[in-house]
């Protein structure tokens, strides 16, 4: 018995582990309200709500008699429209949508009294005459407007365009021989075509993510209604905007159902299209903001700076005058990034490289005269601690190249691991891969576990895989998570991504926003964690890119993206505090300085000019080395408030107790507009400074409160001990 009771207990607790250990891929995912979606007309509406912008529903076209079926835009097709006059013991079959059956109908007058009167816009007539048959339109102010259908227009849908904007009172048929009538028909407002959506339930709408790029169609409106009978505008679309966009609505609205309405022109074979229609709470995709937590790390421990070989200059570090390179972005960040790329490594997978006897002089197999360990040792004599993300692509090291990815991967890591942090301490956390975003994802997954593996048999290293999102997945940047991550990957670090705030705009270009957009991508964060906690329970989230371009440092920024200098400084900023308050374990700027290019996106997201103006430094240099000056020793404590007026961090220096506050309004814009304000604060205020340039700022207190006033750019507030 205790035997039986033993195993039965042994197998579920095992079906609690299994459980528990279960990979749940689009954890990260917040999935739009489930929808039964009815359309006016036309196929595949089902590509509406399939996650994929590619996709789409296109419907039927109402003209020339796609209309007649429609009791929404059939006149006639409605009985309670009109009054036969003689009245008809049988009238349905010329009044029914369909051109098959018919009327028969003596010589003389039938007229149709509208009711109410109504304007017309089109009528539609399909008739057998054996004389002219006339159609007679009465006007609200008594006039007349007369047409004619003639046996040789017989058996044919003829249209007819009302030359009026008053209302028709009556409308007469008038022959002097017998005739068939097999439809008359009528439109009384433009042609539209409809999408309702049915959610089961009352739900509270806050956000629509929508692509309606159109042709033809003059515009959208969207309604809500708890029936199918009365409605209420809650937003217009664009039917010319190329992208999928993303719609916060200002005020959510409490609906059980929305219908989409597609106006067309008065012209025949015109089509409505939606190609991806999807609704959420006021959090859209991204999902609500988690609590925030105190940080693990201080300001400095946390705040990076992305690098690459030779800082510009393209040679080895240690051959730079003094005050650039390493040693100049030192007083910014103490962490850097860099790019190692693989084929600078070796010329393919299966020949590992001897990082001993690089070391010693004899460069990689893809480059003899490489030696990493000069270039990082001197970034370390410089204070960085480093982080190396091991870069490839399919343009210079394809994924054809790797005929056993788990094993070369696997000596690869190993070899790395042996040298960089076994034996020298170079290193201190390694990607694997950049944005490998091309690469096959099964063959990416097999070399992320394969090096991670290496690298672990041989040191306790931290390795991240490359940048992925866990919140879109039929994004164009082909980065969703569960392409490069799945069950075997559990023991990477943590996970890693690149994060910019940026937004498509209806004609398609992206453009720059503040951090506290709810359109931004840095809410995007939330998915990593949610996806964090599911699959990797426990493990820090990097973030290894995020910035803004800019002009500034002796350079124009003159691509869509750009921003003003002072924006990308006060942006940077407030972007920084929101991933540390997001828990973020790192995030680092890109880029250290602009590239020496053309102005096009990256180019300009330097902290400085590129090497053409020396490496001049912009407001952002300046901004982040005040903060590390003023900060670096502090950790993010709590939320003090973040609302429309005000974002308030406190901050707490762990080793002596001082505490500081970073507060800023969270402008969308006119950034730098000063309003007054008031912020609780938990002590007494020993000086207030902006961020931008170290002035000091006036305010006034009160008990247990603080008033100043503040604007877009974020000011520190020291408390006293």
């Amino acid at each position: 018995m205790f035997r039986h009771v033993f195993l039965f207990t042994s197998l579920i607790l095992c079906s609690f582990l299994l459980k528990g250990q279960t990979w749940a891929p689009d954890a990260g995912l917040v999935k739009p309200f489930p929808a039964r979606v009815t359309v006016s007309s036309g196929q595949n509406p089902a590509f509406i709500t399939d996650g994929n912008p590619h996709t789409f529903w296109q419907s039927g076209s109402p003209l020339p008699d796609g209309y007649l079926s429609r009791k929404d835009l059939n006149f006639f097709l409605n009985p309670q429209h009109y009054t036969l006059q003689p009245a008809l013991a049988v009238s349905h079959a010329a009044f029914d949508g369909n051109t098959n059956t018919s009327l028969n109908l003596p010589a003389g007058k039938q007229t149709l009294r509208l009711q109410p009167a109504s304007p017309l816009l089109l009528l539609s007539v399909k008739a057998h005459v054996q004389d002219t048959l006339h159609l007679i339109l009465q006007t609200e102010n008594g006039r007349h407007l007369r047409y004619t259908y003639t046996p040789s227009d017989n058996f044919k849908l003829k249209e007819f365009h009302p030359r009026t904007s008053a209302k028709i009172v009556a409308l007469s048929l008038v022959s002097a021989a017998p005739y068939q009538l097999f439809e008359l028909a009528a439109l009384d407002k433009a042609p539209v075509e409809t999408v309702v959506f049915d959610y089961g339930r009352v739900r509270r709408i806050g956000w629509i993510s929508s692509r309606q790029l159109n042709s033809r169609v003059t515009n959208i409106r969207v309604l809500a209604g708890n029936d199918r009978q009365h409605w209420r505008e809650v937003a217009t679309l664009n039917p010319k905007a190329i992208p999928f966009l993303h719609l916060p609505l200002t005020h959510p609205v409490q609906a059980r159902y929305l219908k989409v309405v597609f106006s067309l022109p008065l012209s025949n074979y015109q089509k409505a299209v939606l190609w991806e229609f999807a609704v959420y709470d006021k959090n859209g995709p991204y999902g609500p903001r988690p609590p925030a937590k105190p940080s693990a790390n201080t300001f400095s421990q946390a705040f990076g700076v992305n690098t690459v070989w030779g800082w510009g200059y393209s040679v080895y570090s240690d051959r730079l005058k003094p005050n650039t390179g390493p040693q100049k972005f030192s007083d910014v960040a103490k962490n850097i990034r860099s790019y190692e790329r693989l084929d600078w490594d070796m010329v393919s997978p299966q020949q590992t490289p001897d990082f001993d006897r690089m070391a010693a002089g004899a460069g990689t197999p893809a480059k003899p005269w490489l030696n990493w360990d000069r270039e990082y040792k001197n970034w370390k004599q410089n204070g960085f601690r480093i982080d190396i993300t091991l870069a490839f692509k399919q343009d210079n090291f394809p994924d054809t190249l790797w005929k056993a990815p788990y094993r070369e991967a696997f000596a690869f890591g190993k070899a790395y691991a042996t040298h960089f942090f076994k034996k020298e301490h170079l290193v201190s956390m390694v990607e694997v891969g950049n944005e490998p975003w091309d690469y096959s994802g099964a063959t990416y997954r097999k070399i992320l576990n394969g090096m991670t593996a290496g690298m672990r048999s041989v040191s306790n290293v931290t390795v991240l895989s490359c940048a992925v999102q866990a919140f879109a997945p039929q994004k164009d940047d082909n980065d969703y998570i569960a392409r490069y991550l799945d069950a075997g990957s559990r023991k990477v670090s943590g996970l890693n991504a690149h994060i910019y705030s940026y937004v498509f705009q209806e004609n398609g270009q992206r453009k720059a926003v503040a951090p506290e957009d709810p359109r931004s991508e840095v809410w995007s964060m939330n998915n990593l964690l949610r996806f964090r906690d599911k699959n990797l329970p426990g493990k820090p989230v990097y973030v290894t890119e995020f910035g803004y371009d800019s002009d500034g440092g002796g350079e124009k920024c003159t691509h869509g993206e750009c921003v003003s200098e002072k924006e990308q400084a006060v942006f940077g900023v407030r972007m920084a505090m929101i991933l540390w308050r997001l828990g973020a374990r790192q995030f680092y700027w890109y880029y250290f300085a602009n590239v020496a290019y053309s102005s096009f996106l990256h180019n300009r997201s330097g902290l400085t000019g590129s090497y053409n103006t020396g490496f001049r430094d912009k407001l952002s240099f300046r901004t982040f080395a005040f903060l590390q000056k003023q900060i670096g020793s502090y950790r993010f404590k709590r939320i003090l408030r973040e609302d429309t007026g005000m974002y308030a961090y406190l901050l707490e220096n762990p080793n002596t107790g001082r505490k500081a506050i970073i507060a800023w309004r969270p402008t969308l814009q006119h950034h730098f507009v000063q309003k007054p304000e008031t912020l609780s604060v938990p002590g007494r205020i020993s000086r207030v400074v902006s961020v931008t340039n170290g002035q000091p700022v006036p305010f006034q207190t009160k008990i247990n409160s603080v008033h100043l006033n503040l604007s877009g750019a974020p000011v520190l507030i020291f408390l006293k001990q």
